[in-house]
This record gives C-alpha cells, structure tokens and sequence, in this order.
C-alpha cells in the first residue's frame, strides 16, 4: 500500500509524441500525474489518470509513460527513476477487496443465529483474507501476486468444507460424504475464479514492466472475492439445512 505523497519534481523537458512542450514540474496524486507545463504567458496543467498508463520505462534520465491509446509522454528529470517507480507503485496499488462484499462480516451473512456461523465465516475467508493482508506488505508486484498462492488457497478452501461436514456428520460417513460432495457443487465458481486467478497471475509476473497484466489480475482478484461472497451465502442455507443426526433415546 502506498501511504506517502511524492514531492513535485522538476521536469527539464516535457513531449507529448515529438512535440516540445518546454519544462514542467510533475506531481503524482492519488489517482493522477499532474504535469503543469510553464511558459511565459501561464501555466498548463496536464492530467494524465494512472488508470490509463500502460508502463512507465525509463531510459537515462527519461521517463516515457505509454499511454492507453499509444501516446508517449516523455519527462525529462534526474529523479526520471524515482518518478517512475512512484508512479508504477500508486498504479498497481491493490482495489478495495471487502468493502462491496454482502456476506463478509454482515449480519445478511450470518443467517443462522449464533456463534456456530459467525465461526464458519471466518474460517472460510480467512485465507483470502491473510492472502490479502500480505499482498498489501509486499515490496514488490512479484511478491504482492505470489501472497495470493493459488494452490493453497484452493487447499485450504477444500479442507475447509471438509470440516464442515465432519463437523456435522463425523460418525456418519455416508451423510459426510453426501455434504461434502454438495458443498463442493455449490463452491465451484469459487474454484473456477481461483483457476482465473492462477492464469492471471502467471501473466503478470511474465511481464512485470507492463502495468496491463498486472491489472487484468487486480480486477479478477476483486471477482474472486466477489465470488467468494456469493459461495458463502449459497454455503451457509446448505450448512444451515444439514443438521447432525441425533441418536434416538431409548
């Protein structure tokens, strides 16, 4: 997570394709680079959206943003390498995951009263979570997509319903095994998004310099969570219906 704000930098040359705009001085907001262009009559500020900047090469003591319709912005700076690493930071900063979620943490997700489901929650997303919360300490993009390991999540999520299901038909294995089989049919979109987020992934951290992959992976992270979201409440009415047989008294 990037939590610090660049100071402005001197630009000695500013181009816009081959044209010369003359110097300028650039500042990298939260969601934008403002290039204010000076000249003798006034000044021009120029906002370029991170959304739209492809990659951010440098070549000496030039910085040349491609942009998403093939434009090349070219700032000319000895901080051209600090400029472009602050750029490309606040570029792949990581979307909001949970906040748009239904389920997570909200009382539409608890249907079933009490501690039993509040637990059941947090045990299922609690590795999308951890996943989340390491991505976001991450020095580096490679290291921000290897927190979301693919291999152990879809591990831990299967383990998880494993659990359930023992921990409601530990001694019955026929009725385990019928729940468990449910709960995997009704967890398939979660695979099937984590399967996309594999692939994603290995696209990202083939092209590292190129901000397109890594983005294409931010945005099928938030449908995994999304996804996730919807699983849990399909989930829940299957646990909520699949009590423990009782053994008859006597």
């Amino acid at each position: 997570m990037v939590d610090r704000s660049l100071a402005p930098i001197e630009v000695a040359h500013t181009r816009i394709g081959r044209t010369d705009l003359g110097p300028s001085t650039a500042v990298v907001e939260d969601d934008a680079l403002l290039v204010v262009v000076r000249s003798t009559a006034d000044e021009r500020p120029i906002r370029i959206p991170l959304a739209v900047i492809d990659a951010a090469p440098v070549d000496g003591d030039d910085v040349t943003l491609i942009v998403r319709d093939g434009t090349r912005i070219t700032l000319g700076s000895p901080s051209a390498s600090q400029l472009a690493r602050e750029i490309v930071e606040r570029c792949r900063v990581l979307p909001e995951l949970t906040r748009t979620l239904r389920a997570f943490g909200s009382r539409r997700g608890r249907r079933s009263a009490g501690d039993r489901e509040a637990n059941e929650q947090r045990r299922f997303f609690e590795p999308l979570i951890t996943a989340r919360r390491t991505a976001m300490q991450a020095r580096d993009p490679i290291a921000a997509v290897a927190a979301f390991d693919v291999a152990a999540l879809v591990t831990a999520l299967d383990a998880t319903l494993d659990a359930f299901a023992a921990d409601r038909h530990g001694d019955d294995a026929p009725a385990r095994r019928a729940l468990e089989a449910e709960l995997m049919d009704v967890s398939e979109p979660l695979h099937q998004a984590l399967d996309a987020v594999r692939s994603a992934a290995e696209a990202a951290c083939a092209a590292p310099d190129d901000l397109r992959p890594w983005r294409a992976w931010a945005l099928q992270l938030r449908a995994t969570f999304e996804a996730a979201d919807r699983v849990w409440l399909a989930l829940d009415e299957v646990l909520d219906t699949a009590a423990p047989r009782r053994m008859t008294e006597p």
